[in-house]
C-alpha cells in the first residue's frame, strides 16, 4: 500500500484539479407511502437512464429508496421489548453491492454507513434476498438463501476469525480478470465524461491547492500532482443522483503504467433517521470501511469543494459487482448470501474499544429478533414490490 504521505498528495491532487467544478445534491426524500418516490422529481425525468432502472425490476427500485426504506423498518420495530446493541451499519447492503476486485470481495460501497441496530442491515440484505429469488425465479429457495445468510452472520458473530470460503462467483468472475495494465487505465478513462475547459480562476486555486500539498508533503515529486484526465462518472443506482468524478492522475513515478485512478464521490450528508445515528461528514464512510470490508480502500481521503465534501479512493483495475442476471445458479446467490453474512457477523460489533468486542457479540447474538426479522422481511419485500408498481404506473408512457 503506498505510504501515507502519498495517499494524501494523491487526493490533494485531485482536489486541485477539480476546484473548478460544481456538484449536484440529492432532492428531499418525499415518500407519498412508505416506499414510494414522487415521479414529479426533475432530477429523475431529466435522467432517462435512472428511470429505466427504476422502472425496469423491483430490486433496481429497492436500491433507490433505502433512507425511505431504512425509517420505514424502524418503525417496525419501534416496539420491540428487548433492548439492541448499536452496531457498524453498512447501511444499504444487498446482493449487487457485492463486488470482486483484484484485492479480494466481498460487500462494499460504505457511503450509508452508520450506527443502529443489527436488524437494518439484516432485513436490507434478507429483502434484497427475496427481490433477486422472484426477478430469477427461485422463490423456492427463498428460504434457503435466508438461511444461509443468517448461518453466516451467526456463525462470524461466535467466532470473529471465521472466514467463508471462495464463492464459485468469485472463482468464476477472476478467471476473466484482465491484469493488463495499459487497457485497465483505458477502461477507467473510458467513463470519465469530458468536462468542460478550465476557468482561469479554477486555474489558479488549482495551483495554489497543489503548491499548499507539495508544502504539507515535503518530498515528494511534483510531477505526482499533474492531472492527465478528469471527468465526470454517471453511475450508480443510489447514488445516481450525486456528483461524482475521476481522475487520472501521475502517481509516484513517471511511468503511464503506474497512473492511479482516483473517485471522488459527493458525500450527501443526512440526518439520523429512526433508529439509526448517522454522522455527519465522512468520518462514517472510512469507519464503516475499516470495520467491515474485507479489503479496504486504498488510498482513502476527503476533499472539500464549494461547501461539499467528497471522499476519495482509488480504484483497482478489475471491478466486478454482482450482476442479478449474470448470477449462474441458485448455489452461488446461497454462496454469496452466506460470505456477505459472514463479513457482516464479523464486522458489525466491531468497535475502537477491543475490550467491548466480545461482550457486544454475545449481547448482539442474544437480542437479535429473529421471527420479527422474518416477518418484516417478507412483508417489506411485498411493499417493495406494491411501490415500484405504483412507480411505473406513475411514469409510464402516458404520463404527461
Amino acid at each position: 500500500m503506498m505510504p501515507d504521505r502519498l495517499r494524501r498528495a494523491g487526493t490533494g491532487a485531485l482536489l486541485a484539479v477539480m476546484a473548478a467544478w460544481g456538484c449536484a445534491t440529492l432532492p428531499p426524500s418525499g415518500a407519498r407511502q412508505a416506499l414510494d418516490v414522487p415521479t414529479d422529481l426533475g432530477e429523475i425525468r431529466e435522467n432517462p437512464t435512472l428511470l429505466a432502472r427504476l422502472r425496469a425490476t423491483p430490486h433496481g427500485y429497492f436500491r433507490f429508496v433505502n433512507e425511505a426504506f431504512t425509517r420505514e423498518v424502524c418503525r417496525r420495530f419501534q416496539n420491540l421489548k428487548t433492548p439492541q446493541v448499536a452496531v457498524t451499519l453498512h447501511g444499504d447492503c444487498h446482493v449487487e453491492q457485492y463486488a470482486v476486485t483484484d484485492l479480494g470481495r466481498g460487500l462494499t460501497d460504505f457511503d450509508d454507513s452508520a450506527s443502529g441496530p443489527a436488524y437494518v442491515d439484516i432485513v436490507r440484505f434478507g429483502v434484497s434476498l427475496q427481490l433477486v429469488a422472484r426477478q430469477r425465479g427461485w422463490i423456492d429457495d427463498v428460504d434457503r438463501l435466508y438461511a444461509a445468510f443468517r448461518s453466516g452472520y451467526r456463525r462470524a458473530l461466535v467466532d470473529p476469525e471465521l472466514t467463508a470460503k471462495e464463492p464459485a462467483f468469485v472463482k468464476r468472475v477472476k478467471a476473466d480478470f484482465d491484469y493488463d495494465r495499459p487497457r485497465a487505465l483505458a477502461r477507467a478513462e473510458a467513463l470519465m465524461e469530458t468536462l468542460p475547459e478550465h476557468t482561469p480562476e479554477g486555474d489558479t486555486t488549482r495551483a495554489e491547492l497543489s503548491k499548499r500539498m507539495l508544502a504539507e508533503n515535503a518530498g515528494l515529486p511534483e510531477w505526482f500532482f499533474r492531472a492527465k484526465k478528469v471527468g465526470k462518472l454517471r453511475m450508480g443506482v443510489g447514488s445516481a443522483l450525486s456528483a461524482k468524478y475521476l481522475a487520472r492522475v501521475e502517481g509516484p513515478t513517471l511511468d503511464d503504467n503506474d497512473d492511479v485512478i482516483l473517485e471522488a464521490k459527493e458525500l450527501v450528508d443526512r440526518e439520523s433517521v429512526g433508529c439509526v445515528r448517522i454522522e455527519a461528514g465522512p468520518s462514517r464512510v472510512f469507519t464503516g470501511d475499516s470495520r467491515i470490508a474485507y479489503q479496504p480502500f486504498r488510498y482513502p481521503g476527503v476533499i472539500h469543494l464549494d461547501n461539499k465534501t467528497l471522499w476519495v479512493h482509488a480504484w483497482p483495475d478489475n471491478y466486478v459487482e454482482v450482476a442479478i442476471q449474470s448470477l449462474a445458479s441458485v448455489s452461488e446467490l446461497q454462496e454469496i448470501a452466506y460470505d456477505a453474512g459472514v463479513q457482516l457477523g464479523r464486522g458489525h460489533p466491531k468497535t475502537t474499544k477491543s475490550e467491548d468486542v466480545a461482550l457486544g457479540r454475545a449481547a448482539l447474538l442474544r437480542s437479535l429478533p429473529e421471527a420479527q426479522m422474518r416477518s418484516v422481511i417478507q412483508a417489506m419485500t411485498l411493499e417493495t414490490i406494491a411501490s415500484w408498481n405504483r412507480f411505473r404506473a406513475a411514469t409510464g408512457p402516458t404520463t404527461p
